[in-house]
């Protein structure tokens, strides 16, 4: 290896760069108003993508993180364009009031990717770590948004699954169609928690958004995101899946399950044209479709660099080992109620919304196929020697 490549940040090698920034600026990106942005979750999966982006589109990123420590933010200031439009801002947690004013003074636009995540646990656990978190930090983030004079934009990430949680066959809607109007009503504090926390966070903050004009909600309802990872630290509930995957969880055979996805490249597209699109307002479901496990594990051998020997051989019977997966899945850290909701069942998002008003059609997007996400999160894992073994939800422990 020469020694001006040595002296670059593993993060910001030429083969890893070509993973990272496979999508190409739109037309609207490069001619867009450079802005003064803050990306909560910078750190994260969707976040790290999000800032890297919106840096390559020329707009200077205000990034508030837990730690300054190198080990943690190091990835984010060796990122192209980040020595003169990033600016980093240590926060405490989005339970206190006003932790994150500083970070979004100047700004315009606030896109707000945090969110605590946590799945599996006791019911005082899921309040105190997931339901009370969520709603007490977007009101303490809108609070602060509302503060600052500057900022004319939220775009908050959501989930798709507020819109549409459970897909099980219904007589009412055999062939569901899942719209922005939609919205779940079958999930509770000890159904589903996840989702129903992120219900009552959309739900908030579209009630505060009504009761000011300073600025606009731009709510995203992604999916599952997977793809090459902006650091080399596995963490997270998408790293957690590839390594069960790498570790022949699902061999010989996959249940019949599976769940929205989308590329994380072209999430943080969907953020960087929510965030400058004139004419968006309001829920949007981004570009995503149904998965099943199996395709998501078998596309691995569409490339002999990534054909690992435990990939599963077939899908199992619909009616077979149902229960045993219920069983199994919070020990994998799954909710345990994903099964009975998705298990071989399919369902449609209506993208008619984003396309017309991100101008999709018109800034030549074509989505990244599964497979490609998951070759290239494979190979960012091989290229970060990333043990199959390290830990993925440090949250539980």
């Amino acid at each position: 290896m020469s020694t001006s490549l040595a002296n670059i940040p593993i993060t910001e090698r030429p083969d890893v760069v070509a993973l990272l920034d496979k999508v190409p600026l739109t037309p609207a990106e490069q001619s867009a108003q450079k802005r003064v942005c803050c990306v909560t979750g910078a750190t994260g999966m969707v976040g790290s993508h999000v800032a890297r982006r919106l840096l390559r589109a020329g707009h200077t990123v205000h990034a508030p993180v837990r730690s300054l420590d190198e080990e943690n933010v190091g990835f984010l200031t060796a990122m192209p364009g980040a020595a003169e439009r990033l600016k980093l801002f240590k926060v405490t947690t989005l339970l206190d009031a006003g932790a994150y004013d500083e970070s979004i003074a100047g700004c315009e636009v606030v896109l707000h990717v945090a969110s605590p995540f946590f799945m599996v646990g006791s019911q005082q656990q899921i309040q105190e770590k997931l339901l009370d978190p969520a709603v007490a930090g977007i009101e303490n983030i809108l609070a602060s948004c509302s503060r600052t004079p500057t900022v004319k934009r939220v775009v908050l990430t959501g989930t798709c699954l507020t819109a549409a949680a459970d897909y099980s066959p219904s007589l009412d809607h055999p062939n569901w169609i899942v719209t922005e109007d939609d919205w779940d009503e079958t999930t509770s504090p000890t159904d589903f928690p996840y989702v129903h926390s992120k219900v009552l966070q959309e739900k908030r903050a579209e009630a505060i958004a009504a009761g000011q004009s300073q600025w606009e909600l731009v709510s995203l309802l992604i999916g599952g995101t997977f793809g090459p990872m902006c650091f080399s630290r596995a963490r997270g509930v998408n790293a957690m899946f590839l390594k069960y995957v790498r570790m022949g969880l699902f061999f010989p055979a996959c249940p019949p399950i599976g769940f929205p996805m989308q590329d994380v490249r072209d999430a943080a597209l969907m953020h960087s044209l929510a965030m400058i699109s004139p004419k968006a307002k309001g829920r949007y479901l981004v570009p995503q479709r149904l998965v099943r496990f199996y395709e998501f594990c078998n596309v691995l051998k569409s490339d002999k660099r990534t054909k690992w020997k435990l990939l599963p051989m077939f899908e199992m019977p619909k009616f077979f080992f149902k229960w045993l997966f219920t069983k199994v899945a919070p020990l994998l850290g799954i909710d345990k109620s994903l099964p009975d909701r998705m298990w071989g069942n399919m369902v449609t998002f209506d993208l008619t919304k984003v396309n017309t008003d991100f101008d999709l059609p018109g800034q030549g997007y074509e989505p990244i196929h599964i497979r490609e996400s998951m070759v290239d999160m494979d190979l960012s894992f091989q290229k970060f020697r990333v043990s199959n073994f390290s830990e993925s939800l440090d949250r539980y422990s």
